[in-house]
């Protein structure tokens, strides 16, 4: 498998090219027995000024600069989820176990963005991190059953049943989400304009 840097990167790559404004790995995890989130990327406005930027991307041209900034919008985000969800874990205790079983120490992200820091859109992406789909559940979970591609547009319009995450994606204004089927799982893509599917 795919070092989870070159899987950031082609996540990266697919937002980018598509001009969508996020790309979500899901992988079957034989121990939940569900699509978990593996890794993705945030590719929409930042609006906060609290993005740390590498120093070798300050020296680069405009777009690696814009490219590498990206990159660590979307680790920042990553780090801030994992810190919320290892305080939660903890309990107000200093460790939790991971997905792994693995002892971990509760700590704040070094990047420091909180919770207050997030645009809505920062939000849906984030909050979908804490997600998992049974195979046939969700978006993620039909794809992954069907063996093909589930689209959904009008995300922003649907109701909870049809949706798990519609409220989360109403005040994010996504208005179009895609789930397909990949060799290692199912990679879903969301944006906040509207897109029709097109049959060729």
């Amino acid at each position: 498998m795919a070092s989870s840097g070159e899987v950031q990167r082609s996540l990266q790559a697919v937002a980018q090219g598509l001009r969508w404004t996020y790309a979500i790995l899901w992988q079957l995890s034989p121990d939940q027995g569900a699509l978990v989130w593996v890794e993705g990327h945030y590719n929409s406005a930042i609006k906060t000024r609290k993005t740390v930027q590498p120093a070798v991307a300050q020296a680069q041209a405009p777009a690696a600069a814009a490219e590498a900034a990206d990159q660590a919008r979307s680790r920042q985000l990553r780090e801030l989820f994992d810190s919320l969800a290892r305080e939660a874990a903890a309990g107000g205790g200093t460790g939790f176990r991971d997905v792994h079983g693995c002892a971990q120490e509760a700590r704040r992200p070094s990047a420091a963005l909180a919770p207050e820091d997030l645009t809505e859109t920062e939000w849906f992406y984030l909050m979908s991190a804490s997600y998992s789909f049974p195979s046939g559940v969700g978006l993620p979970g039909r794809a992954f059953a069907r063996g093909g591609h589930v689209w959904l547009s009008r995300a922003n319009e649907v109701d909870s049943r049809a949706f798990s995450r519609a409220i989360l994606a109403r005040s994010a204004g996504i208005k179009t989400i895609v789930c397909m089927l990949i060799v290692d799982g199912v990679l879903e893509i969301g944006t906040t304009k509207k897109k029709r599917w097109r049959k060729r």
